[in-house]
C-alpha cells in the first residue's frame, strides 16, 4: 500500500513539472522575443509578417493564415527610417520565388544592339532597312560592324557595316532608321526578307560599374536595383543610370563594386519594400501630431 501511494506521489510530481514547463511555454510564445544580433545586441521584433502577402501583420509568431509556412519576424532595425526597409525572407521562399543574384563588378562589356528590318537591293548590293526603337542608341554610328541573321536561313550569319543612320527621329514609328550593307556571297539573301540585325559598338570604359539589364526596376517615376545583404536580406536603393550596352546597363550612383543585385524576383521584394514604407509613414504621422499639438502653448 505504501508502495502505491509513493508510485502515485512521484507522478503527481512528475505531472505538476510537465504542467509548469507547458505553462511557461504558453506564456513566452505570447511575447516578442528579441534575438541577438551579430554584435551581441538584442533585436527586437515589431511584428511578424507573410512574405508573400504585403501588408500582412501580426502581433505574435506562427503559421501563415494563407499558406503552410511560418510567418517571418522584422526587426526594430529593418524599419529604421534611413532608406528603404529592409525585408527578410526565408530561404525555403527565396528557392520558390527563384531569386537570382549577380555579385557587381568592374569590367569591359561591348556595346550592342538589336534590330529588326527587311532586306532590299539597289546597284550597290544588299542592304538591311533598320527602325531602331532602343533607348539609348545615340551611339550607332556609320563604319560600325553588324551581324545579319535571317530566319529562312537558321544558323547562317553575314556580315555587314552600318552604312546610315538618320539624324532625326521619325514621329510616326518614334524610331530612328539605319541601313546596314551586308556582304552576300553566293547571292544567298534574298530581297524583301526579314532579317535580325546586331549592330556592335566600341567597348565601354573599364571602370564603369555595369550590372545586368534585368536586374533595373523601372517605374517611370524611379529606376532602382534590390541589394542582397546575405541571411535572406534584402533591400531596395535607388540608382542613376548611365549607359546601356545590350544585356548590361552602367549604374553611376547607388551601387559599388562588390554588392549583390537581384536579377529576379526583385519585383515581389520591392513591392513588400514598398508596403512597408507606406505603414511605417502612417505609424510615424501620429507621433508627429501628437509631437504637435504637446508642443503648443495653451
Amino acid at each position: 500500500m505504501k508502495n502505491k501511494n509513493l508510485v502515485i506521489a512521484v507522478l503527481g510530481v512528475i505531472l505538476a513539472l510537465l504542467a509548469a514547463v507547458e505553462g511557461w511555454r504558453l506564456f513566452t510564445a505570447g511575447k516578442q522575443p528579441a534575438e541577438t544580433a551579430g554584435n551581441g545586441a538584442e533585436r527586437k521584433v515589431l511584428y511578424w509578417t507573410d512574405p508573400m502577402v504585403p501588408g500582412y501583420r501580426s502581433d505574435k509568431p506562427g503559421k501563415s493564415p494563407f499558406m503552410d509556412m511560418d510567418l517571418v519576424p522584422v526587426y526594430e532595425e529593418e524599419t529604421a527610417a534611413s532608406g528603404a526597409p529592409i525585408v527578410t525572407v526565408r530561404p525555403e521562399i527565396v528557392n520558390s520565388l527563384g531569386v537570382r543574384t549577380y555579385r557587381v563588378e568592374r569590367g569591359v562589356h561591348t556595346r550592342e544592339l538589336a534590330a529588326q528590318g527587311y532586306l532590299f537591293q539597289d546597284a550597290r548590293g544588299m542592304h538591311v532597312l533598320l527602325d531602331i526603337f532602343e533607348r539609348g542608341a545615340g551611339w550607332v554610328r556609320t563604319g560600325m560592324s553588324a551581324v545579319v541573321l535571317v530566319p529562312d536561313a537558321p544558323g547562317r550569319r553575314w556580315e555587314g557595316v552600318v552604312e546610315s543612320v538618320s539624324s532625326d527621329v521619325d514621329i510616326g514609328a518614334r524610331s530612328i532608321k539605319a541601313r546596314v550593307l551586308v556582304r552576300n556571297p553566293g547571292e544567298a539573301l534574298k530581297p524583301n526578307q526579314f532579317a535580325d540585325v546586331v549592330i556592335q559598338g566600341a567597348r565601354l570604359d573599364s571602370q564603369k560599374i555595369m550590372v545586368p539589364r534585368e536586374a533595373l526596376i523601372r517605374t517611370g517615376r524611379r529606376n532602382a536595383v534590390v541589394l542582397g545583404l546575405g541571411g535572406g536580406r534584402f533591400q531596395p536603393v535607388e540608382v542613376e543610370i548611365g549607359e546601356e550596352a545590350g544585356d548590361w546597363i552602367e549604374i553611376r550612383r547607388g551601387v559599388k563594386e562588390g554588392d549583390t543585385v537581384v536579377v529576379s524576383g526583385q519585383f515581389l521584394i520591392d513591392s513588400e519594400a514598398s508596403v512597408r514604407a507606406s505603414f511605417q509613414r502612417m505609424e510615424s504621422k501620429p507621433e508627429e501630431s501628437h509631437a504637435d499639438h504637446e508642443g503648443k502653448k495653451p
